[in-house]
């Protein structure tokens, strides 16, 4: 299966809305209601699940079930990933200049596309 930054982004954000206490750990499968994305199946959530695991982007709990991932919270990483393509318009320009590319491609050209924004709102050069 080909990794999807696109799902890979809703499922961060719905990751990180999901209302729970700060010492909670949830088994988040692909068929749960969080994480549920039309038109995707369950396999598919999964599989990006376990990516986003892998990129260290969830805190570390302890084992996950084989058809589920533990998560607490996201990680530092994982937050820093996602404040940088949050914003749609960042995340359709990154798209367009990226194309498909890993991690750390789309957040270099995400965040020089922030600063871009950021320069041209404020005149601030953030280098």
């Amino acid at each position: 299966m080909r990794r999807d930054m696109d799902l890979v982004r809703q499922l961060l954000l719905k990751l990180e809305s999901i209302e729970k206490g700060p010492h909670d750990v949830l088994l988040i499968g692909g068929n749960s209601e969080e994480v549920a994305v039309d038109g995707r199946t369950s396999d598919e959530i999964y599989f990006h699940l376990t990516k986003i695991e892998e990129a260290g982007f969830l805190e570390r709990v302890g084992g996950g079930a084989m058809t589920a991932v533990t998560f607490r919270a996201l990680s530092w990483k994982g937050q820093e990933f996602l404040d940088t393509i949050r914003d749609d318009s960042i995340w359709k320009k990154t798209k367009e200049k990226a194309g498909s590319a890993s991690f750390d491609i789309l957040t270099a050209v995400a965040k020089a596309v922030l600063k871009d924004r950021i320069k041209s709102l404020t005149g601030l050069d953030i280098g």
